[in-house]
């Protein structure tokens, strides 16, 4: 059997180090590619290693009560897996460990007086580990134990006393009230292992403006603003010790806000702020009360709002004559899209920039009916809406000149050369479009020729532009528009991409980069691994939940909801992709509602031909047995990332920018339902089992671990055991599944997300 092995790439030499007991024992050279001479090098010399701490908890070294600081010295290896130590403390105290002095990669972990994990630490190699954490007065154990080779260690324990006093409850029925919240009020407090969660009751008497902002953080919490029933209505989950904030409009009533530990313990700062509002709400919230602007000719410009309160304003107005429509949304102070409708309020384009970013839509109209919905995807926001509408005047017909012989009816100009500019972009389109269709390997082979001659020059540029606000023409698929026009226009990815947006000058190459990025997936996602081409099919025998087993990634919040998706509504699953035929694949997620795309190739990250992230089925990269869709998924994801409204506004084109997550927020992406959520402490068990039993996707976050439960964890509720009482909580992971009480989940206080419908 195998003890350790080498496997350097090409000409590296390799090189192994073990602890070895006294026995037998085999090296095995051999070839992985090409012929080779070789020197081989073996040594062995003699240890006597001293095993100071014991290899179970129930022999742990007795470290007695810890107050203030203390140190060992002790070793891990082959010979000597794992040293327990055992300690207590008399009272809550914040807790550190250090692990210092490696020479091959150990673990830590900090376990409770049942030997359940607290926390753990598992850095690469011989990094040093640490752990922090806040204990209540009880007995604990540290195990050290080995990852790989041997080593000695340092190990430092320190506990020092807290005496925090805890001003707001723990609960919605305990929470601290503030009354009548009018103007800014602030508080300070802390959360930490022995106290998750602080609640703050408050009212408002009028529709308000609200403010919050949570700052002076050492660990990282989060914060949730809750209406009076415990539902959610907004949250903030920075990483570290990045202050939250939340901004919201309120009707009157009542509403809480929740402060609770992600990891680590903090004190921290809690402003509160309310200003009243008089909101004029100008434009109707559906299509049957838009705001009536008539015939559109000329600009006209309109200011209102939207938020928590008046989510959608919708506008009605037509053209009499073929039309050039811009709309454009600015003055924003938090984020707003905006949509342009058909007649029967089906979407012909959107924009939805990140954050404060202006909105903008152009669109060649025919005469007839339209709506323009304004909606809110954050925060609220005051804006102003201009449209403008331009009467397309079509080019004259040239008067042949006379001649002695008979003159031919001139030819009638047709669309193509009305509206587009260069010759050979003409030619080609006409012909490609000759079916009434441009398809996605219409629209590549339009984007290079665009590109001949080593650029695209300014009527190129024009060209391609009038191609994509025109798509409804050449009934142009959803995917090949939208991709088409993170082409032709713009993308919040293309800039840090290191592509950058298309100009009049492009050149050739730029070009082929944006065409490669969004219809051919070959900007793949940074990570440390190697892609491989993986062989497979996109489904084997189905969508199943079982088909989710996790890697080395932290988003189990994102696979967990997959899971989910899986289990309870795979045509979503099934719908999200589509095969292009080409070894690629189209990637469907929703922003706010509305449909983008990535693209992916079936290169994937692999760790010895085997899958370093999500996994195809437990096979090497060159099985035919490979069903692909759980990594192609997790890899559109992690590019999507770049585009900067799924992750955070700076995220990049990285598996990194996928690990922590919530799950309602991939239900919406994913699926495009709506979500809600909760505190297992503010449900019912019946609530959960109706939930279980119905088809919503539902899923479960745990910040602490317990009951097999792993802490700082997502999984799928799948069932529940009237029989036992218990519910199936399905590990992405593929393995380490628990079966928990209703007791029990009330007492890992796990957060309850699910899909509305």
């Amino acid at each position: 059997s195998v003890i350790s092995w080498s496997e350097t790439d090409g000409i590296a030499s390799e090189s192994i180090t073990s602890q070895l007991t006294a026995g037998n024992y085999y090296v095995w050279v051999y070839q992985y590619s090409g012929n080779t001479n070789y020197n081989l090098a073996l040594n062995a010399t003699a240890v006597a290693p001293v095993d100071n701490a014991g290899n179970t908890r129930a022999k742990a070294r007795a470290v007695g009560t810890l107050s203030g600081s203390k140190t060992f010295s002790d070793w891990v290896g082959s010979a000597d897996t794992n040293d327990y130590y055992s300690f207590n403390v008399g009272t809550t105290s914040n807790f550190s460990l250090n692990l210092t002095g490696l020479t091959a990669d150990v673990d830590v972990k900090l376990l409770d007086s049942s030997g359940s994990v607290i926390s753990s630490s598992k850095t690469d190699g011989t990094a040093s580990e640490s752990i922090t954490s806040q204990l209540t007065a009880g007995n604990y154990y540290v195990r050290v134990y080995q990852y790989s080779g041997d080593t000695n260690y340092n190990l430092a324990l320190n506990a020092t006393a807290v005496t925090s006093v805890d001003n707001a409850g723990n609960t919605r029925a305990k929470a601290r009230a503030v009354g009548t919240l009018s103007g800014s009020q602030t508080f300070s407090d802390w959360v930490g292992s022995a106290d998750t969660n602080d609640y703050y009751s408050f009212n408002v008497g009028t529709t308000s403006n609200f403010s919050l902002n949570l700052t002076g953080l050492t660990a990282d919490p989060d914060v949730e603003l809750l209406d009076s029933s415990g539902s959610v209505i907004s949250w903030s989950g920075n990483d570290g010790t990045v202050s939250e904030s939340i901004t919201s409009q309120l009707t009157a009533g009542n509403y809480y806000v929740r402060v609770y530990q992600y990891s680590g313990n903090t004190n921290y700062n809690l402003v509160l702020n309310t200003t009243p509002v008089t909101p004029v709400d100008n434009a109707g919230n559906t299509l049957a009360t838009a705001r009536v602007v008539g015939t559109l000719s000329g600009s006209q410009t309109f200011s209102d709002w939207v938020g928590s309160a008046d989510t959608n304003d919708y506008y009605s107005f037509n053209v009499g004559t073929q039309s050039n429509l811009s709309l454009s949304l600015t003055g924003l102070t938090a984020d707003a899209n905006v949509a342009l409708l058909n007649s029967s309020g089906s979407i012909i384009y959107s924009s939805t920039n990140g954050g404060t970013a202006s909105e903008s839509i152009t669109s060649q109209l025919t005469a007839g009916n339209y709506y323009v919905r304004v909606y809110q995807y954050s925060s609220d926001t005051n804006y102003n809406l201009a449209l403008n509408a331009t009467v397309v005047t079509p080019n004259p017909t040239p008067t042949p000149t006379p001649t002695p012989t008979p003159t031919p009816t001139p030819t009638p100009i047709d669309w193509y050369s009305q509206n587009l500019q260069d010759a050979q972009l003409i030619t080609l389109t006409s012909s490609l479009a000759a079916d009434g269709n441009l398809s996605r390997n219409d629209m590549i082979s339009i984007f290079r020729d665009a590109k001949d001659g080593g650029v695209v020059d300014a009527n190129e540029l024009t060209d391609l532009r009038t191609l994509v606000t025109n798509s409804s023409r050449f009934t142009m698929i959803d995917s090949v528009r939208v991709l088409s026009n993170k082409i032709a226009n713009s993308d919040a990815a293309n800039t840090p991409s290191g592509f950058g947006n298309l100009f009049a000058g492009s050149s050739a190459t730029q070009m082929e980069n944006l065409i490669g990025k969004w219809f051919l997936g070959t900007d793949r996602p940074d990570t440390s691994y190697t892609y491989s081409y993986v062989s497979g099919s996109l489904f084997q025998n189905g969508v199943s939940a079982d088909d989710i087993r996790q890697g080395q990634v932290g988003d189990c919040y994102y696979v967990a909801t997959l899971s989910s998706i899986a289990q309870e509504k795979p045509a979503y699953i099934q719908n999200m992709f589509t095969d292009n035929g080409d070894n690629t694949f189209t990637v469907r997620f929703y922003n706010s509602g509305v449909a983008d795309y990535v693209t992916v190739d079936r290169y994937l990250p692999t760790s010895r031909g085997y899958a370093a992230y999500a996994d195809w089925g437990g096979n090497s990269s060159s099985s035919t047995n490979n069903e692909l869709w759980v990594a192609l998924a997790e890899k559109a994801y992690a590019q999507l990332a770049e585009s900067g409204w799924s992750r955070s506004s700076r995220s990049s084109n990285s598996y990194s920018s996928i690990s922590n997550g919530w799950m309602d927020t991939v239900i919406r992406q994913v699926t495009g339902l709506a979500t809600s959520g909760n505190s297992v402490n503010s449900m019912t068990q019946n609530q959960l089992i109706n939930l279980v039993n119905s088809n919503q996707i539902l899923t479960a976050g745990f910040s602490s671990g317990g009951y097999g439960v792993v802490g700082n964890h997502a999984y799928t509720i799948t069932a529940y055991n009237s029989a036992n009482g218990t519910f199936h909580l399905r590990n992405p992971w593929a393995t380490s599944h628990a079966d928990v009480t209703w007791s029990q989940l009330l007492s890992l206080r796990a957060t309850i997300q699910w899909s509305n419908t």
